[in-house]
């Protein structure tokens, strides 16, 4: 639908428009006057800022001119730093700027300069490359060193400045060379460090460092485990210290002084004292120490020292002399033996004189004879031991006739030890040995009995020409050293019986000289005794022989000619036999005849003490006298008989003793008034001592009677006249002992053993011959009582027999052997 406008609305709208025209008009004018002034400011304004852009113009072309001064100045600075620069600004070629000059490795030409596989190493390169690539997309900055060869050292620089990439190539020298030389040495000390930590953390000794403050810095293992910690943290964390505080003060006032500690301390590690060689040193940051254990080489040290000493003692215990002399020559050590041999002085030998000054001493005093040599040539031969690597030996013959063997022997250490033994004596006792042997040789030789002598191996070592007789071998034979087991072979007399003697005594066949052999060549040394026997050779012959092991596994062979002792023995054996049945003879003759005497000898005895009796009638004094010459020898005669009976019982080993209690005073006083009329008769006084003897003892009184009686008889017989008798008795150490004592004679000692023979009479001397059974019936009854019978007589003083009765109670079958062992007890 179109809209209308009122008339109304027209006048309206025309009043409106004009004065919108006429407010437009003015403001048009006002607009435009605006713009006239604006424009008036605007050129004021532009002619101003006109000068000043021309001045700014001016000032920036300066400023221009400047900076390209500069830029100049900076890129001749550049080409004059011994730099090449790469500067990518896009996509175009890069930029060279700047050059290096000197190492030919490097390449002057920019195009082989870019390539850098051509100039560096290709590893090198491709690093290069990629590094140079990370920069351009990802503006990553970089810098290494590239190693052209072990004199050029090229460090590569890439960074970003603004849109441009700059890789920057400069030569290590001065103090970027020295850097880098730093870092490596740096990095390796780090890596020595960490080795040599390693290393001291296995090491068996405690490490420790301190810093300034003397606060443990570092421990190794060793120390961690000496101060019971759990770890070397915590040995540091805990500040455990392994050394006690009094040496910690001792080392610390040392550091203070700017010296090294270094001594010997102990301390407690794992409950037990142990020692330590402690070395602590001030270094720029601290100081540093270590702890080395001594205990075992300190107990090595003071056993050596033991051992040491105890040789020492050794050797001074020896004959041999043992000197020392150190790498100077000089005297470190003698024994007691050196200080003898040589006749030294103490005062000398605390000078520790050199070997040639002791030589020259020796030489001095006459000990060593005077050398013939130069001094020079003296000098070499005494010197020469030293400078020797095996030992040496020498002879040295002494002024006085004295041998020495000297052993020079080089220590490893310098120096030689010396020993010299008198071998005087063992030369003479080698020589007499040699004398001995040869005399001993020549002795064999002279020998009747055959000799040989075998090793173990059954060889002849030894033989002398009775053996080469004895069995016909050829001497020649013998010389070259035969086995025994040819020996047979070669003898040209056999064996025909062989008998051995056993350990029992009795003989025993044996096997001829299969024995021989093997009993020579037997192993058991233990089991090799001496052997003797008996052999009969095919020519008759007899020989004893004897088998005797030697030291070092040798047999001697000893063959003794018996066939004339076999002769001689068989003729003996014979006339001993008749001998003995002789003997028998006698005796059984002499018991039947005392058996056949005793009757009729009893009978006349009786008739005679009848005659005697006043019922048989007065007999007139000549029938008397015979009566009396009738009584008197048929009482001797039957004292003969009565003897000879008690010696045939004894013989026939019947006898037997009535052993009781004797009363020792009434025994004596029996036999003496046996014998009393014979002293009278001679004049003879009888002096009796029994008072040491005792009252009684255990013993047969009848043969004690007898023995007494026998004893007085004898002296009554042989004491002469006016002299006294000596009847003693005394007990002594279970020893009852009777002595009777004359002046008589005497008797020879070669006599004395012949005093005790049967029917032995000697009247030399004597007023009357018996029959020469007194003594023996004597020692037969004492012996029954298993004592025994001492005679002590020197000629024309007298005689004393003692009889020595035991006082024990011997039962009668004691056998012999008691009177020997109770003769040795009473001796």
């Amino acid at each position: 639908m179109t809209p209308t406008i009122s008339a109304a609305q027209d006048a309206g709208l025309a009043a409106n428009v004009n004065r919108i025209l006429s407010e437009i008009d003015v403001l048009y004018l006002s607009s435009i006057a605006f713009l006239v002034g604006i424009a008036m400011l605007a050129a004021t304004f532009f002619v101003r800022q006109r000068a000043n852009l021309l001045a700014e113009k001016e000032l920036l072309e300066s400023d221009l001119h400047e900076a390209r001064l500069e830029a100049d100045r900076r890129t001749a600075l550049l080409i004059a730093g011994d730099s090449r620069i790469i500067v990518y600004s896009g996509s175009d070629k890069p930029e060279i700027i700047g050059q290096i000059d000197g190492p030919r490795q490097i390449p002057l030409d920019g195009e082989r300069f870019l390539t850098f596989a051509d100039w560096m190493p290709a590893e090198a390169a491709s690093t290069l490359e990629a590094a140079i690539a990370a920069l351009l997309q990802t503006a990553k900055p970089f810098r290494f060193a590239i190693d052209l060869n072990a004199d050029c050292v090229v460090e590569v620089v890439g960074r970003t400045s603004g849109g441009l990439a700059m890789v920057t190539f400069s030569v290590l020298e001065g103090l970027r060379r020295e850097l880098k030389d730093l870092t490596e040495s740096e990095a390796r000390s780090q890596a020595t460090v960490k080795t040599m930590q390693q290393l001291f953390d296995q090491a068996p000794l405690a490490i420790w460092l301190r810093d300034r403050t003397g606060r443990l810095a570092w421990v190794n293992e060793t120390y961690a485990k000496g101060v019971e910690a759990n770890s070397v943290a915590d040995a540091v964390e805990r500040q455990l210290e392994l050394i006690n505080a009094q040496d910690r003060l001792r080392i610390a006032k040392n550091l203070a002084e700017g010296r090294t500690f270094a001594a010997k301390l102990s301390t407690v590690v794992d409950a037990d004292r142990r020692n330590f060689n402690v070395v602590e040193t001030p270094g720029p940051l601290g100081s540093a120490a270590i702890a080395i254990d001594v205990s075992e080489t300190e107990q090595v040290r003071i056993e050596l020292r033991q051992t040491i000493e105890s040789q020492s003692e050794t050797l001074n215990q020896l004959t041999t002399a043992v000197a020392r002399f150190d790498e100077k020559t000089r005297l470190t050590y003698y024994n007691a033996a050196f200080q003898r041999l040589f006749d030294l002085t103490n005062a000398y030998l605390e000078t520790e004189p050199d070997h040639l000054a002791l030589l020259d001493h020796l030489r001095t005093c006459g000990i060593l004879p005077t050398e013939r040599l130069t001094r020079s040539e003296m000098v070499e031969q005494d010197l020469a031991a030293y400078r020797a690597t095996e030992p040496s030996e020498a002879m040295w013959h002494l002024s006085d006739g004295r041998t020495l063997r000297v052993i020079a022997t080089p220590q490893p250490r310098g120096g030689a030890t010396w020993v010299f033994e008198d071998i005087t004596e063992k030369l003479e006792l080698e020589s007499q040995v040699r004398a001995t042997v040869q005399l001993q040789r020549e002795t064999i030789d002279y020998l009747s009995e055959a000799v040989a002598v075998f090793g173990s191996d059954g060889r002849m070592r030894l033989s002398n020409p009775a053996f080469a007789e004895m069995w016909d071998i050829d001497a020649g034979i013998l010389a070259a050293s035969p086995r025994i087991q040819l020996l047979p072979h070669r003898a040209s007399v056999g064996i025909d019986a062989m008998r051995l003697a056993s350990e029992t005594g009795l003989m025993q066949d044996a096997h001829g000289w299969q024995h021989f052999i093997e009993q020579v060549t037997a192993f058991d040394e233990n089991g090799r005794n001496t052997s003797r026997g008996e052999l009969t050779l095919s020519d008759g012959r007899i020989f004893n022989y004897t088998i005797v092991p030697l030291p070092n596994g040798l047999t001697m062979l000893t063959f003794s000619n018996i066939s004339e002792a076999r002769a001689a023995e068989l003729v003996l054996r014979e006339r001993n036999d008749a001998l003995e049945q002789a003997n028998q003879i006698k005796t059984d003759f002499v018991q039947h005849v005392n058996y056949e005497l005793r009757s009729p000898l009893t009978n006349i005895i009786g008739f005679s003490a009848l005659l005697r009796s006043p019922e048989t009638g007065h007999l007139n004094e000549r029938q008397s006298e015979y009566l009396d010459y009738i009584s008197s020898s048929t009482s001797t005669l039957l004292t003969i008989v009565n003897d000879i009976l008690d010696l045939a019982t004894v013989d026939a080993g019947i006898m037997e003793l009535e052993l009781s209690e004797v009363d020792i005073a009434r025994t004596v006083e029996q036999a003496v008034d046996g014998v009393r009329d014979r002293f009278e008769a001679a004049d003879i006084q009888l002096r009796i001592d029994i008072a040491h003897a005792g009252d009684t003892f255990l013993a047969d009184g009848h043969r004690l009677t007898q023995i007494l009686f026998n004893l007085l008889s004898n002296a009554a017989n042989f004491a002469p006249e006016g002299s006294v008798v000596d009847v003693r008795a005394w007990r002594h150490q279970g020893i009852l002992s009777f002595e009777v004592a004359d002046d008589g004679p005497g008797i020879a000692s070669n006599q004395i053993d012949k005093m005790f023979e049967r029917f032995e009479a000697n009247p030399s001397g004597g007023r009357q011959s018996g029959a020469g059974l007194g003594l023996s019936i004597v020692k037969s009854f004492v012996e029954l009582h298993h004592g025994y019978v001492e005679v002590r007589s020197v000629p024309g003083r007298g005689t004393s027999v003692t009889c020595h009765f035991p006082l024990g109670n011997f039962p009668p079958d004691e056998d012999t052997g008691n009177q020997t062992r109770f003769k040795d007890a009473a001796e």
